[in-house]
């Protein structure tokens, strides 16, 4: 009896309609909170506004990090792995894991910052 041929490596892309959506959603919304909540041009300074920026720089970094393991789920993934493959030095798809760190960190500070904790 023959083996069944192996499937391809890479799972088979999705739309991802709902998901992709899902997350421009949080994104809008963290940014629109922010920008209510009064943020402003200059050294960050402690309030609402600055703990709301820096999760949202934070929720920036988590959908890089995202895109490098669910990538073939939804068509807003693609899109930022294809930025780290073709938008990036070095070109590669690990590059989301610089940007996660990056995001992640610099969101962290600012949450520290507007918590008045540094």
């Amino acid at each position: 009896m023959p083996l069944p041929a192996p499937s391809s490596a890479s799972p088979e892309n999705e739309p991802g309609y709902l998901l992709s959506f899902a997350l421009i959603g949080v994104l809008a919304t963290l940014l629109y909170a922010a920008e209510r909540a009064g943020i402003e041009p200059g050294p960050v300074k402690a309030g609402r506004g600055t703990v709301l920026l820096g999760l949202y720089i934070m929720a920036w970094g988590c959908v890089f990090l995202a895109s490098y393991f669910f990538g073939h789920k939804s068509f807003f993934l693609r899109a930022l792995v294809w930025v780290c493959e073709h938008a990036s030095y070095p070109r590669t798809r690990k590059m989301a894991f610089f940007y996660f760190l990056l995001a992640f960190g610099l969101g962290f500070m600012a949450l520290l910052a507007g918590l008045g904790l540094t």
